[in-house]
């Protein structure tokens, strides 16, 4: 066998892989070799069938198998031993003359495709100055939020017209590019919040919609973002984000939330029984909660523009058109090429801050270990109890979820994820000069998300740094 490898330029690349028969030959017939004693043919004995039947039959299946697991296994060893800092997945050149023969097993060439990982220096140091807003909580602010509270905990009531504020239910119906309904399209029972919706223009447009009304609609423009439109067209998040058609929707039920009273009863529902007495006590508990929840949003901004200085600082090429290429291959549902075009900017951004944070981690030491991992997934199982209303639960039951989560392959990626980015944001706090700014929340919004913050406090919060 033998591994080569050529570089085009300093981002193209290509590994060559020569098999000799004796590279796979052996398995292959071992292989073979239990499939006949398996097989059974009429006239044939058990075990009995020719081989020569037996390769027929299996032959070039069984030897195509085999040859992809030899050479994923040396296409990995020897990116590993040569230190090649491969970007996605090595791409096979087409070549319609590799011939798959169990009977002469002929020498076989393959050639992969890579795209590298551009050098680059780090450039940051502790000289660097970062600013972190902190919202200033004042009564208005508290009135707001206690203002949020009483719809949250308020009572829904049906209605003939919708108002500003009000829901539409109903069902959700795709359409094709002429206005039709779509065959075999998304069809889904959601609801239309008014009061998320940003266009104005399109919130008085479905202002006094009634029950039957029918109007077309963009569920982008209806809802908070991906995971809110995903909900509302019962799909996955990913593929709400792939979604470009219009929708009809039907009303088939117009909501009102009437708001709380602020007395007892909202008082215990929303700290607990007893817990808070009277309206200056209720005023205290919520000024504190808003210190909780704004000291994390400030965290988040901080962080959010300490990544975006660092990216743009670094100037980086990579490998676009290989890229683009893996991006069509790896991706699990058929992709446009206009459409790997419009979402390629974001996929490079996001590609040249992790190569920034692997850098980081790397000079500054920063891993994961196992106890940090189950440590952390446990105070993130304690949090999710807490919210049942299981404020102390036993050390065997939290051990157990959180074993469970860390035993699913996509919430251990999450959770490494998010330690592995609390403990860079540290080591940021750490190294760089943090100056601490209060500004009002219309200002802390603004600067979040670059638009002027809505009604509620709530609906501020559920999308600003998704």
């Amino acid at each position: 066998m033998e591994v080569t490898h050529n570089l085009q330029d300093e981002l193209n690349g290509t590994i060559s892989i020569k098999l000799a028969k004796d590279d796979y030959r052996d398995k292959v017939e071992s292989i073979l070799k239990d499939y006949r004693k398996k097989a059974q043919m009429p006239g044939f004995r058990p075990g009995k069938v020719p081989m020569g039947m037996v390769k027929k039959m299996y032959g070039k299946a069984v030897m195509a198998e085999e040859v992809n697991k030899i050479l994923s296994e040396k296409l990995n060893k020897y990116i590993e031993e040569k230190e090649l800092k491969v970007l996605g997945n090595p791409l096979p050149k087409e070549d319609d003359s590799i011939e798959f023969d169990p009977v002469k097993y002929p020498e076989l060439n393959f050639e992969f495709e890579i795209g590298l990982a551009p050098d680059f220096k780090l450039k940051m140091s502790e000289k660097d100055k970062f600013t972190k807003y902190k919202v200033k909580i004042d009564d208005k602010l508290i009135d707001k939020y206690i203002a949020d509270l009483q719809k949250r905990y308020g009572k829904v009531s049906e209605v003939e017209k919708a108002a500003e504020e009000d829901m539409l239910h109903g069902k959700f119906v795709e359409l094709d590019e002429d206005g039709n309904v779509k065959e075999g399209g998304i069809e889904n029972q959601g609801t239309i919040t008014l009061e998320f919706i940003d266009d104005e223009k399109l919130k008085k447009q479905l202002t006094g919609k009634k029950v039957g009304d029918t109007f077309k609609v963009d569920p982008a423009k209806v809802s908070k973002g991906e995971q809110d439109m995903a909900q509302m067209l019962g799909v996955e998040p990913h593929e709400a984000a792939q979604i470009k058609s219009e929708f009809e929707f039907t009303v088939e039920k117009v909501y009102h939330m009437n708001s709380a009273e602020v007395n007892q009863d909202l008082f215990d529902q929303v700290f607990g029984e007893g817990e808070v007495k009277s309206e200056d006590e209720f005023r205290e508990k919520v000024k504190g909660e808003l210190e909780k929840m704004f000291e994390r949003d400030a965290d988040n901004l901080l962080q959010k523009n300490i990544n975006d200085e660092l990216i743009d600082r670094h100037e980086m090429e990579f490998p676009d058109t290989f890229l683009k290429k893996w991006i069509k291959e790896a991706n699990e549902k058929p992709i446009s090429e206009e459409q790997i075009e419009q979402e390629y900017p974001d996929y490079a951004k996001q590609l040249k801050w992790q190569l920034i944070r692997n850098k980081i981690a790397e000079e500054h030491k920063i891993e994961v270990k196992e106890e940090e991992l189950i440590e952390f997934t446990k105070d993130l199982v304690k949090q999710q109890m807490a919210q049942y209303g299981i404020p102390e639960p036993e050390e065997e039951m939290v051990m157990q979820s959180a074993m469970k989560v860390l035993q699913d392959e996509n919430q251990l990626r999450q959770v490494n994820d998010n330690l592995y980015a609390q403990k860079l944001f540290e080591m940021f706090k750490d190294t760089f000069k943090i100056k601490d700014k209060e500004v009002d929340f219309d200002e802390f919004v603004k600067l979040a998300t670059g638009k002027p913050a809505k009604k509620g406090i709530l609906s501020n919060l559920t999308n600003m740094f998704s």
